[in-house]
């Protein structure tokens, strides 16, 4: 008798790939997770120096004040987002679950995409706004750059996004 090779040997190989591939992202997990504590300790420090230094009495710069930290909560979110995106990868096994379960979790990426994007806008938004209210202490050209940026970021969001929403 002849032996048979096992016809799913191709199967094994993108199994194997799959996993070494899921695995690769633990060290990224974990390095994001101690870039949240170092962003962490920098947002409390921030605030420390503000009341110490006693610079939330001039409003100008507690506005610049509450913009970096708006700013700072919202890559953290953008952070938190990627990283149970990316947990979440790790986890799934939808070969598992079928082609219900494939089809749901390309609508829910979709979504994750669609909320990564708009914070991506919403951080640009804040960075141009805080550098308009130091106009005095940056370039114009470099301004100008700024709002040139966030205007191709905005229109690459509503066409990725507003145009083809199916969700």
């Amino acid at each position: 008798m002849s032996e048979q090779k096992p016809a799913n040997d191709g199967a094994n190989e993108f199994d194997l790939a799959h996993r070494l591939t899921r695995l690769a992202q633990v060290p990224m997990l974990i390095g994001l997770s101690v870039g949240m504590v170092l962003f962490l300790i920098t947002f409390f420090v921030d605030i420390y120096d503000a009341v110490a230094t006693y610079e939330f009495l001039d409003r100008k710069k507690t506005i610049l004040l509450i913009l970096n930290l708006l700013d700072m909560v919202f890559i953290a979110n953008l952070v938190v987002m990627v990283a149970n995106n990316t947990y979440n990868t790790f986890r799934l096994k939808s070969s598992a679950y079928g082609e219900g379960f494939i089809k749901e979790s390309e609508r829910a990426y979709r979504r994750m995409k669609h909320r990564i994007v708009s914070t991506i806008v919403i951080i640009a938004s804040i960075h141009v706004l805080s550098e308009l209210l130091e106009f005095s202490h940056v370039d114009p050209l470099q301004v100008a750059a700024l709002l040139g940026f966030h205007v191709v970021l905005l229109a690459t969001y509503v066409v990725t996004n507003v145009f083809r929403t199916n969700d």
